[in-house]
């Protein structure tokens, strides 16, 4: 059983008598909680030889740290489609900590303006200072290396883009795409833009040490604040080549908060975890906590009910990505004589194998196979 699995069990009843909890989490909880056990239903798997045998479903909830693996797979193996024979920079985009705590009391429509800030500021700098339409990915991360709630945005950015009238491909700088001073200035004006429309319409709910914020006198007061401070965007040209994109987009897509290799211990009513603190240079530490603080720190980050965590913008938008793409590697084929040797899609059925394991998937009786699969009991 998973090490996070087995302490949810434990002690998911006490904490639902103590605790409340959103909708989304409880249905996160149970989930996890029955994943691979008869509560969450079961299907049978046989084999042309007569042998069969019932296996547990899974509970493909995207919090749980046991069932992201193959989605995970399935996923990037698609992103090869987008790839280009170009450089990667990876940014990362920050609020000030005072704003945590409104965010989570207000996931859905600050989650939609963070999104909305940091795909306006690229979009916006990189048509009016260089020229061109980017393609990015942004992907949502709610937490911190201790579990704490840490709400920010990672993004992919292709290393060139599309001119305005799409007749070439301009390349970024190998080592700068844009100053990071520039970007956070400009995030910073869209979000508080954002922030106060929100603000003014009513569409802001605060949490209880910050209901003064209601009084508009203290709301104006507060903005006046967060102009003043420094919003924290790191930018780096760390990806190189597309398989260096690939294993980035598999670490990062599909993570979960915590995962079980960094669970040390479970003992004397505990979870103890290692992390790093990045304060501290990135030095390996550990940290423990009570089974309830644990689990709080884990459900402040299970996202809202169908809330979509990657999106793609510039020439990666999904409508007109395909035909946009082709049109970049065509460029920068014309342009550089570099040319993408695309890794065709591996079938799920393979992916499932390399995950898994063969045997797992093969009947014991004959070798061969399971042929059929059939859904026995659904709770």
């Amino acid at each position: 059983m998973s090490k996070i699995k087995s302490i949810l069990s434990y002690n998911v009843m006490n904490y639902m008598s103590n605790f409340s909890t959103s909708i989304q989490q409880v249905k996160a909880v149970n989930s996890i909680v029955s994943c691979r056990t008869p509560n969450m239903g079961s299907h049978k798997l046989s084999c042309d030889c007569g042998h069969s045998k019932v296996v547990s479903n899974s509970c493909s909830n995207r919090h749980c740290p046991t069932c992201g693996s193959f989605k995970k797979e399935l996923w990037v193996n698609k992103q090869q489609e987008s790839l280009l024979p170009s450089h990667y920079f990876l940014l990362v985009f920050t609020v000030p900590d005072t704003l945590r705590s409104i965010i989570y009391f207000n996931q859905k429509v600050l989650y939609d303006l963070l999104y909305d800030s940091v795909s306006k500021t690229i979009l916006d700098l990189s048509k009016n200072d260089l020229g061109v339409i980017p393609g990015f990915s942004l992907i949502l991360h709610t937490w911190s290396q201790t579990l704490m709630f840490h709400p920010h945005l990672h993004c992919v950015l292709a290393g060139g883009g599309l001119s305005k009238d799409e007749s070439f491909f301009k390349s970024f700088k190998k080592k700068f795409f844009l100053h990071v001073k520039v970007l956070s200035t400009v995030f910073k004006g869209k979000f508080l833009d954002g922030f106060k429309a929100l603000y003014n319409n009513g569409d802001l709910k605060f949490p209880y040490d910050l209901q003064f914020l209601k009084c508009h006198d203290d709301f104006a007061s507060f903005i006046d604040d967060l102009y003043l401070k420094d919003w924290i965007v790191f930018s780096k040209p760390v990806l190189k080549c597309s398989n260096h994109v690939i294993k980035y987009l598999g670490r990062y897509t599909h993570r979960v908060a915590i995962s079980d290799y960094r669970i040390v211990s479970t003992e004397n009513s505990k979870v103890t975890f290692s992390y790093l603190d990045n304060k501290d240079g990135g030095k390996k530490k550990f940290m423990s906590l009570t089974y309830d603080e644990f689990m709080r720190r884990f459900l402040m980050h299970v996202l809202p009910h169908r809330f979509v965590k990657i999106r793609h913008y510039g020439f990666l938008t999904n409508r007109f990505r395909a035909k946009k793409v082709a049109l970049c590697r065509k460029f920068i084929a014309k342009q550089s004589g570099v040319v993408l040797t695309v890794t065709p899609s591996i079938h799920k059925f393979e992916l499932l194998i390399n995950l898994i394991g063969k045997e797992k998937l093969c009947c014991p009786n004959c070798g061969n196979f399971y042929t059929y699969v059939h859904e026995v009991n659904l709770n």
